[in-house]
């Protein structure tokens, strides 16, 4: 009995991963654990997908430079069928594309290969237990893009009424000209408007800052 509930206790992990050296480093990390077990490892997406579902694993760490596939592309697919399983991205990448790209697929975690033999076990541990894993540069990285998504919104906040009233005037189209003519203004002050626009809206033309407004339409 208590060997029984012991073996149930076991976090099961399955790796996907094309790298030799790293599925063996991987291995033995685990073995040297009492509470992880690799259950299963696979050396691209075909494969794994073929048998993730029926190995039912707690976490997948997925790699995402694969031959056949993206890694991302398989949790994608796979993750509606396994609700209860995490995924933690192993990988070199450590680039703003692949870290977005990563979270948008629903993984709960990302580790970059260099840190492997220091974090895996943490990492994966922590995941097991509802929590998310970075490692510490991604981390950064990560709150930097929050970071610089939350700013265009708040600039608006900070456009006074008439930059306001310009920059929809700039959607609509208008020259500056066509701009100043509406609203009984210099074209000189017109230009000094848009460049207070730009500066609160970090945008670097016109067409940048008319994005800002189309991506935080006012409420109500």
């Amino acid at each position: 009995m208590f060997f029984e509930q012991l073996r149930v206790a076991m976090i099961r992990i399955a790796l996907v991963e094309d790298e030799a050296i790293v599925r063996d480093t991987v291995s033995f990390l685990l073995e040297a654990t009492d509470d992880l077990v690799l259950v299963g490892s696979f050396a691209n997406v075909e494969e794994a997908r073929q048998s993730l579902g029926r190995l039912h694993p707690d976490i997948v760490l997925v790699d995402i430079g694969l031959p056949d596939e993206s890694g991302l592309a398989l949790i994608r697919t796979v993750r509606p069928q396994l609700p209860r399983t995490e995924f933690l991205v192993l990988t070199v990448f450590d680039d703003d594309q692949h870290i977005v790209e990563a979270i948008q697929a629903g993984a709960s975690g990302y580790l970059v290969k260099r840190d492997l033999p220091e974090h895996l076990i943490t990492a994966l541990r922590t995941v097991h237990q509802g929590g998310s894993w970075m490692s510490a540069g991604v981390a950064r990285r990560a709150l930097e893009l929050f970071r610089r998504q939350l700013a265009p919104a708040a600039g608006l906040q900070t456009l006074t009424p008439r930059e306001r009233e310009i920059l929809h005037l700039l959607a609509q189209g208008l020259s500056n000209a066509e701009i100043a003519d509406r609203l009984h203004i210099s074209v000189e002050t017109v230009r000094t408007h848009i460049r207070h626009i730009y500066r609160k809206l970090q945008a670097r033309n016109r067409a940048e800052a008319v994005s800002r407004l189309l991506q935080n339409p006012p409420s109500g």
